[in-house]
């Protein structure tokens, strides 16, 4: 890659992310001292974090090392990811069967009616994407009457559309599907977690047809205590990898960017104070000094980042994968995109592409071959869920897939049946009132 490009692409991440990493320290700080205890393994973490940002500003190599607890962090946030979604499910049972057993106010719409309003609520807009989403929406709340094979059907008609596209899009597809649908879960969920898993236990051993009115009640307050539990966990480990990320594009970027001395001795000033009061437990309290300090970095950080952006970053190829300079570049690219848990690159070597640079892609027979391995694990997870559950699992599976629609007609005939076929009014209405709260919603967007 050209020097003149890295130099100013890595000048302007270098400046953001040491910026950000300033702000976002200080905040944790800040944090701290009103709760001083992170939820779960966050603390572990912190204490390994401090030590890396104090070996950087020593000018010691920590890539490794930051690349490890990088990862530790994110397979923690996995973990979390896969029990907000069982949750999620168990979340969607009770939710239909809460008129049950409380008497809340009908939305007062006839089957016809209501998918009219549907229709209207799909088609009001004319961008695709934005209609995709609403029809996803809307079937994530539908109530569920279908056969296994139907339902596999469905399934396997949602995922025609990646026919032709690259096996990795497939297989991101299939890793949603499979984590969201119970049917592969993270090892080692148990681990420090067992009230938790305990709990997750006990919804998947449920009697939800049988439950007597105070069992369906301490469900309910189970369920709530269990979401934030999970929240505040997940608030916690985004926080954490943010300042990972940027002292990871520092170290990827530092050989290359050019940065003021009074600039970088300014951030320097922020970190070290932080890291001073977190490793030696000081009492200080704020100094008016910091506030000082933290007004300089007003609206560096905007102006950084829009200098980074206007970095043209070059279409990957086999040949620049192979290149150091590129994949580093790429990676702080990655760190940067917003997305906090990415993958990053690795150098490869140009043999280790097809000979003529292109991706393996999706045939019939490979579409065919990786979905029924999926409904083989599916069949697994249904043979030990109730019905309830089972119906639970469908709806979030075929919210997740594209749109296999091919006609409004089709879509209007799919609401129309799943209303008519749902014999259970409980939880028709409370379908109803789900999906009325989300036309209001999406309405106040706009």
């Amino acid at each position: 890659m050209e020097t003149r490009f890295i130099k100013k692409q890595m000048t302007a991440a270098y400046q953001y992310s040491y910026t950000r990493l300033a702000l976002n320290y200080y905040t944790l700080y800040e944090t701290l001292t009103e709760e001083p205890e992170l939820p779960g393994k966050g603390g572990a973490f912190l204490l390994t974090l401090n030590e890396l940002i104090g070996a950087y500003l020593e000018g010691e190599e920590i890539l490794n090392r930051l690349d490890q607890l990088r990862e530790e962090v994110t397979r923690e946030v996995e973990i979390l990811t896969a029990y907000t979604d069982c949750f999620q499910i168990y979340e969607y049972v009770l939710n239909r069967l809460e008129r049950s057993y409380k008497t809340l106010p009908e939305t007062g719409y006839n089957d016809e009616t209501f998918t009219d309003m549907l229709m209207a609520f799909i088609t009001n807009t004319k961008e695709s994407a934005v209609m995709n989403g609403r029809i996803r929406q809307i079937i994530g709340q539908l109530p569920v009457r279908l056969t296994k094979q139907k339902f596999y059907s469905l399934v396997l008609e949602g995922l025609s559309v990646y026919t032709g596209s690259p096996v990795d899009s497939l297989n991101d597809m299939m890793y949603t599907l499979k984590t969201e649908s119970m049917a592969s879960l993270p090892e080692g969920m148990a681990e420090g977690r067992r009230s938790l898993y305990e709990t997750l236990k006990q919804f998947g051993h449920m009697d939800y047809r049988s439950l007597s009115p105070e069992a369906f009640s301490e469900a309910q307050a189970k369920l709530m205590g269990v979401s934030a539990e999970l929240n505040e966990e997940a608030e916690c480990f985004v926080s954490l990898q943010e300042i990972i990320n940027d002292l990871y594009v520092l170290s990827l970027a530092k050989i290359d960017a050019v940065i003021d001395v009074n600039e970088e001795k300014l951030y320097r000033s922020i970190i070290t104070g932080v890291l001073n009061d977190l490793t030696k437990n000081g009492d200080r309290e704020a100094e008016e000094s910091d506030a000082a300090l933290l007004t300089q970095l007003e609206g560096r950080q905007e102006a950084y980042y829009e200098r980074y952006l206007r970095s043209e970053f070059p279409p990957e190829t086999p040949e620049l994968l192979a290149d150091p300079d590129y994949v580093r570049a790429g990676n702080v690219d990655l760190l940067l995109s917003g997305s906090s848990f990415m993958d990053l690159k690795k150098v490869t070597a140009e043999s280790g592409e097809e000979e003529d640079g292109t991706q393996e892609l999706v045939d019939r027979a490979y579409l065919e071959k990786t979905a029924e391995a999926y409904f083989g694990q599916l069949e697994t997870v249904f043979s030990g869920t109730s019905r309830p559950v089972m119906r639970a699992i469908m709806a979030k599976v075929l919210s997740d897939l594209p749109v296999y629609f091919h006609s409004i007609d089709e879509i209007k005939s799919y609401i129309r049946g799943s209303l008519e076929s749902c014999g259970d009014e409980a939880e028709k209405e409370t379908c109803k009132e789900l999906l009325e709260e989300l036309m209001d919603y999406e309405d106040k967007l706009v």
